[in-house]
């Protein structure tokens, strides 16, 4: 899944890109020694606190080739490289220590060190999907929500990557029972483990402060940390977390295969396209669009709209169909919107179903590329078909039947204890007790697109009632912010403001104290250019134009009430936002 970035700020568009570009080099000059941002009002302003200093090697590169780390990933790690290697950041050049090797059985790994900008930080970098794969530490890309982040744009941390203990999307990893453990927890932690050791041989001391930084399935990575390993990180960013892998990967995405079907079940062709699935979002904004006070197209919160898709059906004998929905595709919209229910109570299967304003997002995940006046496509050829079927042994190992995507119990609440209670405390990251993180002085900040495709920003919202519940208004406000930002899909994109340093936010917060309140979130064109911005705010405040200047302009909002503030529903899957006791497997983690 994609990460963030590209952002925006107005006054005069001409004048306002002057002050952003004066703002960027200011943060520049002090980029390797102190994140900018961080202020509480709606922009941010410069950090003020004494900057950590830039710490220079005591050992040549090449010796970190010979260091141990058996001790961490047991009999069969090493090391196979370190060499000085050279990375182009926001269009400078910045040098690396870059050690490669693997972690027992098969964590591949990699570290980038600093040679000569490390600001005695270290952030480990999350792996998206069912990961498989190794990203570039050293590339800027790579770290997720850290638009205009001085210390990612200089170099400034130590940076790692993991695949997580396997590589490619084979399905023989996933009946292993040890590669199973690597992914579901283990295998970020003994990377980070190994990351530390190599700072402190590289450097001569430790690190200040570490950092996890992750989207989608790192984001479940990023809870995990808090949950498994407290005292690992000071901060960590977790967006769009699929903490619920079980159920997302099973009865979420399944249900968007069957909604879509044409004869329910996996052998039955798409029923809703891609064409189709925009004249339903053109509906849906124009129904519920501009909950800020301001004509951007956006839905501030979803919750608030009730947008009927039968109120766009095309009437009977209707010649042409282009810009109406068939009764078919009306059903089908309604079915991925609402969700599951169970057949004989009524309860509801999922906490959330995508929101109104993802329509749009859901070409090429829930909805296939093409239009609908293109031949017919089989369900089997939607991305959402893949997921659900590429999970299946990590979800169902254990389970008294291995269950297929026609076989899920999708309206039957039954299927939790029967099929998901098992591997629930092994994979999944939904434990709300997060005390520990608290006590070891952790700070983690959560965030959503309102609009994501893959995953419900319903969920992230159950999570953080849970911490409330479990833990307390109180405390959890001491240590956690939730952001939800209109128009923006799975982990970055969409129609809203994608582009946010929530880096700068996590650092100020960790290391002076300084909780985030407002974040400047924006828009670029195509050449990066900042066109538009939007604050956000922590949910369940909402960002409200103050219906005076420039509406593109963020310095022309203030924070406005909720738009909704009931609770959260009730549905089958509850009882896996409470507390419980985490299971392992295979080789322990150190």
């Amino acid at each position: 899944m994609r990460t963030l970035h590209s952002l925006n700020p107005f006054v005069s568009i001409k004048a306002r890109a002057v002050s952003l570009l004066t703002l960027l080099s200011v943060c520049a000059t002090a980029a390797i020694v102190a994140a900018c941002g961080g202020g509480s009002g709606s922009g941010g302003s410069i950090s003020t606190y004494t900057p950590l200093s830039v710490v220079t090697p005591s050992v040549d590169c090449s010796k970190l080739a010979s260091v141990d780390i058996t001790d961490i990933g047991g009999a069969g790690s090493s090391i196979t490289s370190a060499s000085v290697t050279n990375a182009t950041i926001n269009g400078a050049t910045v040098a690396f220590c870059t050690v490669k090797g693997t972690l027992a059985p098969s964590n591949t790994f990699e570290v980038a060190l600093p040679v000569s900008t490390w600001t005695q930080r270290f952030a480990e970098l999350g792996c998206g999907g069912l990961c498989g794969n190794l990203s570039d530490p050293t590339q800027q890309s790579s770290f997720s929500f850290s638009y205009t982040c001085p210390l990612v744009q200089q170099g400034g941390f130590v940076t790692a990557a993991t695949d997580m203990g396997h590589t490619g999307q084979d399905q023989t990893w996933t009946t292993d029972p040890q590669k199973q453990a690597d992914f579901a927890y283990r295998g970020q932690h003994i990377t980070t483990l190994t990351a530390k050791k190599l700072i402190k041989a590289y450097y001569g001391q430790a690190q200040k402060y570490s950092y996890f930084i992750g989207c989608s399935d790192g984001g479940r990575e990023a809870l995990m940390a808090a949950q498994r390993y407290p005292a690992d990180y000071n901060g960590i960013v977790a967006g769009a977390p699929a903490a619920h892998f079980q159920i997302q990967n099973s009865l979420y995405h399944g249900w968007s295969v069957k909604s879509q079907s044409t004869t329910g079940t996996s052998t039955g062709n798409a029923v809703l396209y891609a064409d189709k699935a925009q004249v339903l979002h053109k509906a849906v904004i124009a129904a519920c669009g501009g909950g800020s006070g301001a004509a951007d197209g956006l839905i501030a919160d979803p919750r608030t709209c009730h947008f009927d898709p039968a109120t766009i059906q095309c009437a009977n004998g209707a010649t042409s169909t282009s810009n109406c929905l068939t009764a078919a595709e009306v059903t089908t919209a309604k079915n991925i919107l609402n969700g599951p229910t169970d057949a004989t109570t009524g309860e509801y299967m999922l906490a959330g179903s995508p929101q109104y304003g993802s329509e749009a997002n859901w070409i090429g995940v829930e909805v296939p590329n093409s239009n609908s006046t293109d031949p017919a496509v089989s369900v089997k050829q939607l991305f959402s078909y893949s997921i659900v079927t590429g999970a299946y042994n990590l979800i169902f190992t254990g389970s008294p039947t291995m269950p297929t995507i026609d076989t899920f119990g999708y309206q039957d609440a039954s299927f939790y204890p029967t099929y998901l209670q098992a591997n629930h405390p092994f994979i999944d990251a939904t434990n709300p007790d997060l005390s520990a993180f608290q006590a070891a002085g952790g700070k983690l900040i959560l965030w959503h697109g309102w609009a994501d495709q893959h995953i419900s920003p319903l969920f992230t919202i159950q999570y953080y009632e849970a911490m409330q519940k479990t833990m307390g208004d109180s405390n959890v406000s001491q240590f956690a912010r939730l952001y939800l930002v209109p128009g923006v899909a799975h982990c970055g994109g969409g129609e809203g403001f994608p582009n946010i340093d929530l880096v700068s936010k996590i650092t100020d917060w960790a290391e002076q104290a300084k909780a985030p309140d407002a974040v400047m979130t924006y828009q670029t064109d195509a050449s990066n250019n900042v066109t538009a911005s939007r604050p956000v705010y922590p949910y369940p405040a909402v960002a409200k134009y103050t219906g005076s200047g420039d509406w593109h302009d963020g310095a022309n909002y203030a924070q406005g009430a909720p738009l909704y503030t009931a609770a959260s529903r009730a549905w089958a899957g509850s009882s896996f936002y409470t507390p419980y006791t985490a299971k392992t497997q295979g080789v322990a983690a150190p």
